[in-house]
């Protein structure tokens, strides 16, 4: 069974269901508050450890009753947290996400806690024979040394790009799949469309696999010097929390299969689309059997 190992920003989130956005300075009614684990790597593992994968999560959390939690909802998924450690007198990162049922959209407030970003606390060690070290650019310091040290262990880096954090330009290049938001790729790259952005991301970085997401509309893949588009579901959304961190895990798990980057954007996008039918970015039902049936589907 490959192995995926995952570092990053782990978060407890406080999803609060509405039926629109609320106006500024006044009161609304909530239809639904549900409190689940979240974050980018967090939720790629989940999706990993659902279709089947050896999944692991290394890094810092904090010792507080929201970093319990969050620990024991990864136990729960089936990831290891043995080379995970806790700091006494941190806070843990927390986010309120408000989703509106009219739109299908969400909004998060965050605090990202105090955990520290120290490389000399991570157990690098737990890296060795994986397949894959998943990285989503929070703890910038601890990201860059457990990269560096995934290419000399010979372990594929993959990079879930979705915010411009300060010092990202040092990762970018150990990256072997880079698979920023199409906000990520024109904001760094300073270009106005996604297709020259992606050009640009791979004449700098020249990334093994470079595919730049692009919501509704689908995205764009780097294959034989080309810029290719993938198309995505056409569904209703009920819940779009989660839809990225869900299309990278499901991307690995295809690469882990072996798919062509054509047939991960395509299996991916699918379980993406899929997770946006439900509530929340983690408690649905998912093994491999269904997302071969969802890409199928999406073919037809």
């Amino acid at each position: 069974m490959k192995k995926i190992v995952g570092l990053g920003a782990n978060v407890l989130d406080t999803l609060i269901k509405c039926e629109s956005f609320p106006k500024e300075d006044t009161k609304m009614k909530v239809n639904k508050i549900s409190v689940c684990g979240g974050g980018p790597v967090g939720n790629a593992l989940v999706v990993l450890s659902k279709l089947g994968l050896s999944v692991e999560m290394i890094g810092s959390f904090a010792d507080d009753s929201s970093g319990e939690k969050i620990l024991s909802e990864l136990r729960s998924f089936g990831i290891g947290i043995d080379n995970t450690t806790t700091f006494s007198g941190a806070s843990s990162f927390v986010s309120h996400v408000i989703i509106s049922e009219r739109d299908g959209t969400r909004t998060c407030l965050f605090d990202r806690g105090s955990v520290p970003d120290d490389p000399e606390i991570i157990k690098y060690k737990a890296i060795d024979g994986a397949s894959v070290l998943h990285l989503d650019g929070n703890y910038i310091k601890c990201a860059v040394k457990a990269a560096e040290y995934a290419k000399e262990a010979g372990v594929k880096v993959s990079l879930d790009a979705g915010g411009l954090y300060n010092g990202i330009e040092e990762l970018l290049p150990l990256v072997d799949i880079l698979i920023p938001s199409a906000e990520f790729a024109k904001g760094i790259t300073g270009k106005d469309d996604v297709a020259s952005a992606l050009l640009e991301l791979q004449r700098r970085y020249f990334p093994e696999i470079l595919v730049v997401t692009d919501g509704a509309n689908g995205g764009y893949y780097y294959a034989d010097g080309s810029v290719c588009h993938y198309d995505s579901s056409s569904i209703k959304a009920i819940d779009t929390n989660g839809a990225g961190d869900t299309f990278h895990g499901a991307f690995i798990a295809a690469y882990c299969e072996n798919m062509s980057i054509a047939e991960c954007c395509d299996f991916a996008s699918a379980v993406a689309a899929y997770k946006c039918l439900h509530l929340g970015a983690r408690g649905y039902d998912l093994n491999m059997e269904i997302a071969k049936g969802l890409l199928s589907d999406k073919k037809s």
